[in-house]
C-alpha cells in the first residue's frame, strides 16, 4: 500500500490541463514584457527643455567662479593744458573780441586796472567768477573741467600779453595711480554686472550752471543775452530749432540776438547740449 502522506507531499499544484497552459503562457510572457520595458527605458529619448540649451544658459552653468579679462588700462588724469592752449580753447570766446565786457587780449588800457589787482586776485576771480555792471566772468571761463593751475596759467598768459610780468605758478605733479587700481583683482561676472551703475539722465539746469550759461542768461529775465523764455518764444513751433540751436551753441558765432561768446565747444557732449537746448525751448 502507498503511504497517503508521501503521496500528498509529492502532489503537483497543477491539477488540470488549463492550469498548465496558463503557467506556460505566464512563464514566457512575464520575462518578455520585462525585456521590452527595459529596452524602451534604455533607448527612449529623454525630454529636454530647449531653454536649458541656450548659449547663455550653458555659459552660466559652466562658468568658473572667477575670470580675468584683459582690457585697456583705465585712462589716467588728462594732461594739464598750457595757458595759451586754455586761452585758445576757452577764454578766447570772450577775450578775443572783448565780448560781454571782457578785456580784449593785448589791450593794455583795458587790462591795466586788472593787472593792478595782482595775480592772486585775478586767479581767484577767474576761478569763482565775477559779475559786475560792466560784464560777467563765468567761473573758470565757463569750462568747469579746468583745473586751478590751468586757470592761473591762462590768466598769466593773457595779462602778460597786455604788459604784465607775472610768473606762471609751478605746475603740479600728475597724481600717481594706486597699485590696486592698476591691477584689480578678478571679480565674479555676477558681481561685475551688479556693480555696473545705471545711466542717470543729465539734469539740464545743472548743466546750464556747470558750463557757465547762467552767467549771461536767466530763465525769465535778460542778463547779457536773452532770457530762456525769450528764446523759447522766438522759436515756438519751429521743429528744426532743437538741432539748429544746439549746433549754434556748439560752434559759437553770430546769433539772432548777437554774438554767442560762451560756446561750450568740443568738451561738451552732444547729448548734454541737446538736453540744455530742449530745456530752454520748453520754457513758457
Amino acid at each position: 500500500m502507498k503511504d497517503a502522506g508521501y503521496e500528498h507531499a509529492h502532489s503537483s499544484p497543477i491539477k488540470t490541463p488549463q492550469q498548465l497552459a496558463v503557467v506556460l503562457v505566464l512563464a514566457f510572457a512575464i520575462p518578455a514584457i520585462g525585456i521590452v520595458l527595459l529596452t524602451q527605458y534604455i533607448v527612449s529619448k529623454q525630454q529636454v527643455d530647449p531653454a536649458t540649451l541656450a548659449p547663455d544658459a550653458v555659459a552660466a552653468r559652466i562658468q568658473p567662479v572667477a575670470r580675468v579679462e584683459l582690457a585697456d588700462a583705465a585712462a589716467g588724469p588728462r594732461p594739464l593744458r598750457s595757458g595759451e592752449e586754455v586761452y585758445k580753447q576757452v577764454c578766447s570766446a570772450c577775450h578775443a573780441q572783448g565780448v560781454a565786457g571782457a578785456a580784449k587780449i593785448g589791450d593794455k588800457a583795458a587790462w591795466a586796472p586788472h593787472i593792478k589787482e595782482g595775480l592772486a586776485a585775478l586767479v581767484k576771480n577767474a576761478i569763482s567768477g565775477v559779475q559786475t555792471a560792466k560784464g560777467v566772468m563765468p567761473p573758470r571761463g565757463g569750462d568747469a573741467t579746468l583745473a586751478d593751475w590751468e586757470v592761473a596759467a591762462a590768466v598769466v598768459y593773457m595779462t602778460n600779453q597786455a604788459g604784465a610780468n607775472f610768473k606762471e605758478p609751478p605746475k603740479p605733479a600728475a597724481p600717481s595711480v594706486p597699485a590696486a587700481a592698476a591691477a584689480p583683482a578678478a571679480t565674479p561676472p555676477a558681481q561685475v554686472a551688479a556693480a555696473a551703475p545705471a545711466a542717470v539722465p543729465a539734469n539740464p539746469e545743472l548743466l546750464l550752471q556747470k558750463f557757465g550759461c547762467l552767467a549771461c542768461h536767466a530763465v525769465d529775465k535778460k542778463v547779457i543775452g536773452p532770457s530762456y523764455k525769450e528764446v523759447a518764444a522766438k522759436y515756438a513751433g519751429d521743429k528744426s530749432a532743437l538741432d539748429a540751436l544746439a549746433k549754434k551753441v556748439k560752434a559759437g558765432g553770430q546769433g539772432v540776438w548777437g554774438q554767442i561768446p560762451m560756446a561750450p565747444n568740443p568738451q561738451v557732449p552732444d547729448a548734454d547740449l541737446q538736453a540744455m537746448v530742449k530745456y530752454i525751448l520748453a520754457q513758457k
